[in-house]
Protein backbone atom coordinates (compact mmCIF):
# COMPACT_ATOMS: atom_id res chain seq x y z
CA UNK A 1 0.00 0.00 0.00
CA UNK A 2 2.85 2.29 1.13
CA UNK A 3 4.73 1.99 -2.51
CA UNK A 4 1.34 2.53 -4.40
CA UNK A 5 1.07 5.97 -2.46
CA UNK A 6 4.40 6.78 -3.40
CA UNK A 7 4.28 6.05 -6.96
CA UNK A 8 0.71 8.04 -6.99
CA UNK A 9 2.09 10.92 -5.00
CA UNK A 10 5.43 11.30 -6.28
CA UNK A 11 4.72 11.14 -9.71
CA UNK A 12 4.15 15.17 -10.23
CA UNK A 13 6.75 15.90 -7.84
CA UNK A 14 10.00 17.68 -9.84
CA UNK A 15 12.95 16.57 -9.33
CA UNK A 16 14.94 19.31 -7.92
CA UNK A 17 16.78 18.69 -4.41
CA UNK A 18 17.36 20.89 -1.40
CA UNK A 19 20.77 19.95 -1.88
CA UNK A 20 22.71 20.48 1.47
CA UNK A 21 25.88 21.73 1.54
CA UNK A 22 27.46 18.43 2.73
CA UNK A 23 31.13 19.12 1.39
CA UNK A 24 32.92 19.70 4.48
CA UNK A 25 36.35 19.63 6.34
CA UNK A 26 36.35 16.85 8.93
CA UNK A 27 39.71 17.45 11.66
CA UNK A 28 38.47 16.35 14.53
CA UNK A 29 40.66 13.62 16.17
CA UNK A 30 39.81 10.14 17.50
CA UNK A 31 41.89 7.66 19.38
CA UNK A 32 42.45 4.30 17.58
CA UNK A 33 41.83 1.64 20.25
CA UNK A 34 42.40 -1.98 19.36
CA UNK A 35 39.26 -3.18 17.95
CA UNK A 36 39.42 0.07 15.27
CA UNK A 37 40.14 -2.28 12.46
CA UNK A 38 37.70 -4.50 12.91
CA UNK A 39 34.89 -1.83 13.58
CA UNK A 40 36.15 0.23 10.35
CA UNK A 41 36.08 -3.20 8.03
CA UNK A 42 32.38 -3.73 9.77
CA UNK A 43 31.37 0.19 8.83
CA UNK A 44 33.14 -0.78 5.22
CA UNK A 45 30.59 -3.69 4.91
CA UNK A 46 27.66 -2.26 5.41
CA UNK A 47 28.20 0.71 3.36
CA UNK A 48 28.77 -1.99 0.27
CA UNK A 49 25.77 -3.60 1.56
CA UNK A 50 22.60 -1.89 1.48
CA UNK A 51 23.56 1.36 2.77
CA UNK A 52 24.82 4.81 0.92
CA UNK A 53 26.84 5.98 3.84
CA UNK A 54 27.53 5.32 7.72
CA UNK A 55 28.93 6.96 10.27
CA UNK A 56 30.13 4.60 14.07
CA UNK A 57 30.71 5.80 16.90
CA UNK A 58 32.07 3.51 19.65
CA UNK A 59 33.25 5.05 23.06
CA UNK A 60 34.70 2.53 25.68
CA UNK A 61 36.52 3.20 28.91
CA UNK A 62 38.66 1.23 28.56
CA UNK A 63 39.68 0.79 25.26
CA UNK A 64 38.96 4.42 24.23
CA UNK A 65 36.38 6.42 21.90
CA UNK A 66 36.68 5.42 17.95
CA UNK A 67 34.63 6.77 14.78
CA UNK A 68 34.72 6.13 11.52
CA UNK A 69 32.93 6.54 8.33
CA UNK A 70 32.20 4.43 5.26
CA UNK A 71 30.64 5.13 1.75
CA UNK A 72 29.17 8.36 0.48
CA UNK A 73 27.68 11.67 2.41
CA UNK A 74 26.42 13.03 -1.52
CA UNK A 75 26.53 10.33 -4.27
CA UNK A 76 25.78 12.48 -7.34
CA UNK A 77 29.25 14.63 -6.78
CA UNK A 78 30.74 12.04 -4.98
CA UNK A 79 31.61 12.88 -1.86
CA UNK A 80 32.94 10.63 0.60
CA UNK A 81 31.06 10.47 4.14
CA UNK A 82 33.28 11.67 7.04
CA UNK A 83 32.47 11.41 11.07
CA UNK A 84 32.28 15.53 11.15
CA UNK A 85 29.02 14.91 8.81
CA UNK A 86 25.65 16.09 10.08
CA UNK A 87 22.91 13.22 10.26
CA UNK A 88 19.01 13.92 10.41
CA UNK A 89 17.73 11.83 13.95
CA UNK A 90 14.17 11.40 13.27
CA UNK A 91 13.04 9.69 16.76
CA UNK A 92 16.02 10.68 18.77
CA UNK A 93 13.78 14.00 19.10
CA UNK A 94 11.92 11.99 22.22
CA UNK A 95 14.77 11.47 24.15
CA UNK A 96 15.70 15.47 23.90
CA UNK A 97 11.85 16.18 24.54
CA UNK A 98 11.59 13.76 27.74
CA UNK A 99 14.93 15.58 29.29
CA UNK A 100 13.37 19.07 29.39
CA UNK A 101 10.35 17.06 30.62
CA UNK A 102 12.39 15.56 33.06
CA UNK A 103 14.18 19.05 34.20
CA UNK A 104 10.67 20.94 34.41
CA UNK A 105 9.51 18.37 36.77
CA UNK A 106 13.12 18.85 38.64
CA UNK A 107 12.20 22.20 38.80
CA UNK A 108 8.76 21.93 40.05
CA UNK A 109 6.70 23.51 36.89
CA UNK A 110 5.36 20.32 36.58
CA UNK A 111 4.55 16.93 37.91
CA UNK A 112 4.09 13.78 36.18
CA UNK A 113 0.92 12.95 37.86
CA UNK A 114 -0.53 16.40 36.38
CA UNK A 115 -3.27 15.99 33.40
CA UNK A 116 -2.38 17.40 30.66
CA UNK A 117 -5.64 19.19 30.23
CA UNK A 118 -4.05 20.97 33.01
CA UNK A 119 -1.59 22.72 30.56
CA UNK A 120 -3.22 22.52 27.00
CA UNK A 121 -6.41 24.49 25.53
CA UNK A 122 -8.98 22.61 25.84
CA UNK A 123 -9.68 22.94 22.31
CA UNK A 124 -6.83 20.81 21.46
CA UNK A 125 -7.49 18.26 24.50
CA UNK A 126 -10.90 17.58 23.79
CA UNK A 127 -10.20 16.51 20.03
CA UNK A 128 -7.64 14.14 21.18
CA UNK A 129 -8.49 10.42 22.09
CA UNK A 130 -8.16 10.04 26.26
CA UNK A 131 -6.63 13.93 25.42
CA UNK A 132 -8.71 14.85 28.54
CA UNK A 133 -7.66 11.69 30.70
CA UNK A 134 -3.59 11.20 30.07
CA UNK A 135 -1.02 12.47 32.45
CA UNK A 136 2.32 13.58 31.58
CA UNK A 137 3.62 10.43 32.73
CA UNK A 138 1.44 8.48 30.12
CA UNK A 139 2.83 10.42 27.71
CA UNK A 140 6.44 10.04 28.18
CA UNK A 141 5.90 5.90 28.42
CA UNK A 142 3.69 5.84 25.37
CA UNK A 143 0.76 4.17 27.60
CA UNK A 144 -1.95 7.06 26.25
CA UNK A 145 -3.66 4.70 24.34
CA UNK A 146 -3.56 7.97 21.58
CA UNK A 147 -3.05 6.48 18.21
CA UNK A 148 -0.58 7.87 15.91
CA UNK A 149 -0.72 9.62 12.81
CA UNK A 150 1.07 7.47 10.68
CA UNK A 151 -1.68 6.18 9.31
CA UNK A 152 -2.55 5.95 5.62
CA UNK A 153 -4.07 9.21 5.87
CA UNK A 154 -1.49 11.60 6.73
CA UNK A 155 0.87 9.19 4.20
CA UNK A 156 -1.50 10.22 1.34
CA UNK A 157 -1.28 13.46 2.05
CA UNK A 158 2.07 14.28 2.64
CA UNK A 159 3.06 12.77 -0.43
CA UNK A 160 0.40 14.42 -2.35
CA UNK A 161 2.11 17.70 -0.72
CA UNK A 162 5.43 17.01 -0.26
CA UNK A 163 6.38 20.94 0.18
CA UNK A 164 3.43 21.76 3.12
CA UNK A 165 5.40 22.43 6.15
CA UNK A 166 2.99 20.77 9.20
CA UNK A 167 1.97 22.54 12.43
CA UNK A 168 1.83 20.47 15.28
CA UNK A 169 -1.76 21.21 15.59
CA UNK A 170 -2.51 20.32 11.72
CA UNK A 171 -0.89 17.03 13.08
CA UNK A 172 -3.02 16.10 15.98
CA UNK A 173 -5.92 16.80 13.39
CA UNK A 174 -5.54 12.98 11.97
CA UNK A 175 -6.32 11.38 15.16
CA UNK A 176 -9.28 14.00 16.13
CA UNK A 177 -12.14 11.75 17.20
CA UNK A 178 -10.78 8.86 16.57
CA UNK A 179 -11.64 5.70 19.22
CA UNK A 180 -8.40 5.11 21.70
CA UNK A 181 -6.29 2.14 21.33
CA UNK A 182 -6.97 1.54 24.51
CA UNK A 183 -7.92 3.08 28.71
CA UNK A 184 -5.07 5.17 29.61
CA UNK A 185 -1.58 3.63 31.10
CA UNK A 186 -2.96 -0.13 30.12
CA UNK A 187 -0.85 -0.38 27.27
CA UNK A 188 1.56 0.57 24.95
CA UNK A 189 1.06 1.95 21.82
CA UNK A 190 4.04 3.53 20.48
CA UNK A 191 2.57 7.29 18.95
CA UNK A 192 4.38 10.55 17.74
CA UNK A 193 1.27 12.23 19.10
CA UNK A 194 2.53 11.70 22.62
CA UNK A 195 5.38 13.59 22.23
CA UNK A 196 3.65 16.19 19.82
CA UNK A 197 1.79 16.79 22.75
CA UNK A 198 4.70 17.08 25.05
CA UNK A 199 6.32 19.75 22.78
CA UNK A 200 3.43 21.66 23.07
CA UNK A 201 3.43 21.46 27.19
CA UNK A 202 7.16 23.02 26.64
CA UNK A 203 5.96 25.81 24.47
CA UNK A 204 3.39 26.72 26.65
CA UNK A 205 5.44 27.05 29.96
CA UNK A 206 8.99 27.74 28.28
CA UNK A 207 7.66 29.79 25.40
CA UNK A 208 9.12 28.39 22.46
CA UNK A 209 9.95 24.53 22.42
CA UNK A 210 12.86 24.73 20.43
CA UNK A 211 14.45 27.94 22.06
CA UNK A 212 14.24 26.07 25.71
CA UNK A 213 16.11 22.98 24.08
CA UNK A 214 18.95 24.93 22.87
CA UNK A 215 19.22 26.44 26.21
CA UNK A 216 18.76 23.54 28.22
CA UNK A 217 20.65 21.45 26.55
CA UNK A 218 22.84 22.07 23.31
CA UNK A 219 24.29 25.37 24.85
CA UNK A 220 25.07 23.83 28.36
CA UNK A 221 26.83 21.23 26.19
CA UNK A 222 28.39 23.21 23.71
CA UNK A 223 27.01 21.07 21.04
CA UNK A 224 27.99 23.42 17.99
CA UNK A 225 27.28 20.81 15.09
CA UNK A 226 23.21 19.94 16.69
CA UNK A 227 20.70 22.07 14.87
CA UNK A 228 17.05 22.71 14.70
CA UNK A 229 15.73 22.32 10.96
CA UNK A 230 13.22 25.16 11.34
CA UNK A 231 12.85 26.13 6.92
CA UNK A 232 13.34 24.20 4.97
CA UNK A 233 15.41 26.32 2.76
CA UNK A 234 17.92 26.70 5.69
CA UNK A 235 20.27 23.41 6.67
CA UNK A 236 23.50 23.27 7.81
CA UNK A 237 26.66 23.01 6.22
CA UNK A 238 27.32 19.23 6.51
CA UNK A 239 23.78 18.02 6.10
CA UNK A 240 23.92 14.44 4.53
CA UNK A 241 21.94 13.91 1.09
CA UNK A 242 19.49 11.42 1.96
CA UNK A 243 18.62 8.67 -0.33
CA UNK A 244 16.14 5.43 -0.03
CA UNK A 245 15.81 2.47 -1.84
CA UNK A 246 11.88 3.27 -2.91
CA UNK A 247 11.29 0.19 -4.61
CA UNK A 248 13.56 -2.44 -2.74
CA UNK A 249 15.45 -3.04 -6.27
CA UNK A 250 18.71 -1.85 -5.38
CA UNK A 251 18.92 1.16 -6.94
CA UNK A 252 19.04 4.72 -4.59
CA UNK A 253 17.07 7.52 -5.29
CA UNK A 254 18.11 10.64 -3.64
CA UNK A 255 15.08 12.09 -1.57
CA UNK A 256 16.57 15.04 0.51
CA UNK A 257 13.74 17.47 0.08
CA UNK A 258 11.12 14.90 1.25
CA UNK A 259 13.46 14.22 4.46
CA UNK A 260 14.19 17.86 5.12
CA UNK A 261 10.80 18.71 4.27
CA UNK A 262 9.34 16.00 6.61
CA UNK A 263 11.80 16.94 9.37
CA UNK A 264 11.09 19.70 9.65
CA UNK A 265 7.02 19.26 9.20
CA UNK A 266 6.58 17.17 11.77
CA UNK A 267 6.86 19.16 14.54
CA UNK A 268 6.90 17.60 17.83
CA UNK A 269 8.32 14.26 16.94
CA UNK A 270 11.86 15.66 14.13
CA UNK A 271 14.02 18.25 13.43
CA UNK A 272 17.38 17.59 15.46
CA UNK A 273 20.05 16.93 13.30
CA UNK A 274 23.63 15.99 14.96
CA UNK A 275 27.29 14.50 14.86
CA UNK A 276 27.90 11.78 16.15
CA UNK A 277 30.28 13.17 18.27
CA UNK A 278 27.85 15.58 19.57
CA UNK A 279 24.79 12.34 19.86
CA UNK A 280 27.57 10.68 22.10
CA UNK A 281 28.09 13.75 24.67
CA UNK A 282 24.32 14.41 24.43
CA UNK A 283 23.74 10.13 25.58
CA UNK A 284 26.55 10.39 28.22
CA UNK A 285 25.89 13.34 29.63
CA UNK A 286 21.58 12.18 30.26
CA UNK A 287 23.11 8.83 31.51
CA UNK A 288 25.58 10.30 33.78
CA UNK A 289 23.04 12.85 35.71
CA UNK A 290 24.40 15.94 34.23
CA UNK A 291 21.43 16.99 32.69
CA UNK A 292 18.86 15.51 34.79
CA UNK A 293 18.97 14.44 38.60
CA UNK A 294 16.91 11.30 38.65
CA UNK A 295 17.55 9.72 35.30
CA UNK A 296 16.61 6.42 37.00
CA UNK A 297 12.82 7.59 36.66
CA UNK A 298 14.05 7.53 32.47
CA UNK A 299 15.41 4.47 32.94
CA UNK A 300 12.57 2.57 34.80
CA UNK A 301 11.51 0.61 31.87
CA UNK A 302 8.09 -1.27 31.14
CA UNK A 303 7.92 -4.25 29.03
CA UNK A 304 6.50 -3.43 25.46
CA UNK A 305 4.17 -6.35 23.62
CA UNK A 306 6.36 -9.36 22.56
CA UNK A 307 5.60 -8.45 18.80
CA UNK A 308 7.07 -5.31 19.00
CA UNK A 309 10.14 -6.79 20.48
CA UNK A 310 10.14 -9.34 17.33
CA UNK A 311 9.82 -6.33 14.89
CA UNK A 312 11.68 -3.88 16.10
CA UNK A 313 14.04 -4.76 18.50
CA UNK A 314 13.20 -3.28 21.57
CA UNK A 315 11.90 -4.74 24.46
CA UNK A 316 11.05 -1.99 27.09
CA UNK A 317 10.04 1.80 26.92
CA UNK A 318 11.10 4.70 29.94
CA UNK A 319 10.20 7.79 29.75
CA UNK A 320 11.96 9.08 26.01
CA UNK A 321 14.16 5.58 26.32
CA UNK A 322 13.78 2.57 24.69
CA UNK A 323 15.73 -1.05 26.75
CA UNK A 324 17.52 -2.93 24.01
CA UNK A 325 18.56 -6.49 24.53
CA UNK A 326 19.61 -8.06 21.47
CA UNK A 327 22.41 -11.17 22.58
CA UNK A 328 22.32 -10.59 26.56
CA UNK A 329 23.64 -7.09 27.13
CA UNK A 330 21.28 -4.59 28.20
CA UNK A 331 21.27 -0.99 26.68
CA UNK A 332 19.20 2.06 26.37
CA UNK A 333 18.32 4.75 24.12
CA UNK A 334 16.17 5.33 21.06
CA UNK A 335 15.98 4.44 17.61
CA UNK A 336 15.28 6.77 14.48
CA UNK A 337 13.25 5.67 12.11
CA UNK A 338 13.32 8.04 8.72
CA UNK A 339 12.16 8.01 4.77
CA UNK A 340 15.97 9.09 4.45
CA UNK A 341 18.21 8.17 7.17
CA UNK A 342 18.29 6.14 10.25
CA UNK A 343 19.61 7.23 13.45
CA UNK A 344 20.79 5.16 16.86
CA UNK A 345 22.12 6.32 20.04
CA UNK A 346 22.80 3.54 23.00
CA UNK A 347 24.44 3.82 26.26
CA UNK A 348 25.25 0.11 28.22
CA UNK A 349 24.86 1.17 31.73
CA UNK A 350 27.27 -1.50 33.27
CA UNK A 351 30.50 -0.94 31.04
CA UNK A 352 29.74 2.71 30.53
CA UNK A 353 29.66 2.23 26.77
CA UNK A 354 28.14 4.23 24.35
CA UNK A 355 27.17 3.18 20.77
CA UNK A 356 25.88 5.67 17.41
CA UNK A 357 25.13 4.76 14.55
CA UNK A 358 23.77 7.47 11.80
CA UNK A 359 23.51 6.77 8.00
CA UNK A 360 21.56 8.70 5.48
CA UNK A 361 19.35 5.81 3.77
CA UNK A 362 15.89 5.52 4.59
CA UNK A 363 14.58 2.61 6.82
CA UNK A 364 11.00 3.63 6.88
CA UNK A 365 9.89 1.68 3.43
CA UNK A 366 12.37 -0.85 4.02
CA UNK A 367 12.20 -4.01 6.36
CA UNK A 368 15.31 -5.36 4.88
CA UNK A 369 17.26 -2.03 5.30
CA UNK A 370 15.60 -1.49 8.98
CA UNK A 371 16.28 -5.44 9.56
CA UNK A 372 20.08 -4.97 8.52
CA UNK A 373 20.50 -1.47 10.30
CA UNK A 374 18.50 -1.70 13.79
CA UNK A 375 19.45 -5.45 14.85
CA UNK A 376 22.04 -7.17 12.54
CA UNK A 377 24.70 -4.42 13.36
CA UNK A 378 24.19 -4.03 16.72
CA UNK A 379 24.58 -7.79 17.04
CA UNK A 380 27.68 -7.56 15.31
CA UNK A 381 29.03 -4.74 17.32
CA UNK A 382 28.29 -6.41 20.10
CA UNK A 383 30.47 -9.58 18.88
CA UNK A 384 33.17 -7.49 18.56
CA UNK A 385 33.17 -5.37 21.49
CA UNK A 386 32.24 -8.51 24.14
CA UNK A 387 34.11 -11.12 22.36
Amino acid sequence: MFIAILALGLSSCKQEYLSPQNDNTCTVNFQNPPKATALQNLSDQYANDGFVGLTLLLDDPIEGLWVGSSGYANIEDNIKMNPCHIHHTASLYKTYIATVIMQLVEESKIKLDDKLSNYLSATITDKIPNGNLVSIKNLLQQRSGIPDIFEVDFITDFFNTPTKEFTIEELLDYVEDKEPLSAVDTEFYYSDVNFSLLTLLIQEIEGSYIEAIKSRIFEPLNLEDTYFLEDINETPSGLVNSYWDRYNDGNFENNSDLQITLSVGLRGSDGIVTTADDLKTFMQSLANGNLVDQVSLMTDFLDVPAAITETQVYSGYGMGLMKVNISGEDWYGHFGNQIGSGAIVLYHAKKDITFVALQNTGTFFSDEIKGKFFYQLLSDIESIIFQ
